[in-house]
């Protein structure tokens, strides 16, 4: 299910990516751009060839082709051409809007202005019953408070100021003070969430906005790192820490590590001269790592932390006792 997810972030991102470079792009670059090797890469590319309506002729489908090296993308007229909002939809987008708009988050007023006035005019002749349908609604006074800690963490982000927070961690049902360098907020799935350097980690994390309990802006700046890029995060072709994640590493022998093949999951890879490896997962829990491992069965084991030795260890002796009962 995690190849198939991360093979579908690869293919939404590579789309729009390649469609707007007139000069195509390199294999090499592509791949290198989304983290997967050129055989990947290639693969994915055939498989876009077969994106199209379900009922569409062949001229209705994505024109893939590789010249020389660069991949080209054209979209077909009913590929690029947006669907009709309903006028539900709209006021779900307008009481979005509105709903930032009253929080006075800083420093986006004027863009939000603008993505009103032209949402209105997308619209057409549903903007009015769209409107009407969102002055009837009410936002709750807990969604007020969430989107002043937007405004709060916005401002944080674009003064360069660290800051100190209280943070519910959901997986570890615990509350702990984090340092961060906040460097952005970013909204998908229906959640906000902080994507921010954590001097507790000393690495980059997203935090949900939601957990954090309390915020203090320090008397501190903070450089933001010159190859950093918010729009990475709203992508989401990438896979991002959460506040949450731990990181845990896994060293396999050689007959494991020829098993995984190109399967790697997402994560820092070591390669060993004897053909086995060592990668460092980020993981919310040990479930899934500890489940992969034993996979494996004695070919592979878990280095560190000691926490995710004990789960593996638990797991161990209750399959031991499974199996002689």
């Amino acid at each position: 299910m995690r190849e198939i997810s991360q093979k579908l972030r690869r293919l939404l991102y590579v789309v729009p990516f390649v469609a707007q470079q007139p000069d195509g792009v390199s294999i090499d670059d592509l791949a290198e751009q989304v983290g997967v090797d050129r055989e990947t890469i290639m693969r994915d590319l055939d498989l876009l060839t077969l994106v199209g309506p379900p009922q569409g002729d062949p001229g209705e489908y994505l024109l893939i082709s590789v010249e020389e090296d660069r991949v080209y993308v054209d979209l077909a007229q009913k590929l690029t051409r947006p669907l009709r909002m309903t006028a539900a939809e709209g006021c779900s987008l307008l009481l979005g809007i509105r709903s930032l708009r009253n929080q006075e988050v800083v420093p986006y007023e004027e863009a939000l202005i603008s993505a009103e006035s032209k949402l209105i005019k997308a619209l057409g002749r549903d903007a009015e019953k769209a409107s009407e349908m969102a002055e009837r609604t009410v936002v709750a006074a807990d969604q007020k408070a969430l989107m002043k800690q937007v405004a709060d963490l916005s401002q944080a982000a674009t003064n360069r100021q660290s800051i100190s927070i209280n943070y519910v961690s959901a997986s570890r049902a615990t509350v702990g003070d984090r340092k961060l360098n906040p460097y952005g907020v970013v909204h998908h799935a229906g959640n906000w969430y902080l994507v921010a350097y954590c001097h507790n980690r000393t690495d980059l994390r997203t935090f949900r906005v939601d957990r954090i309990l309390s915020l203090e802006v320090l008397d501190q700046t903070f450089e933001m790192p010159t190859d950093f890029s918010l729009d990475t995060y709203k992508r989401e072709h990438l896979y991002v820490p959460t506040a949450d994640s731990t990181a845990v590493q896994v060293r396999l022998n050689p007959r494991a590590a020829a098993l995984v093949g190109s399967a790697w999951p997402a994560g820092e890879l070591v390669r060993h001269s004897n053909g086995g490896a060592d990668i460092i997962i980020d993981c919310e829990g040990f479930e899934w790592v500890t489940a992969w491992v034993l996979g494996f069965g004695k070919d592979a084991k878990i280095i560190s932390p000691q926490s995710a030795i004990d789960v593996l260890t638990e797991k161990l002796q209750i399959m031991t006792v499974a199996a002689a009962s």
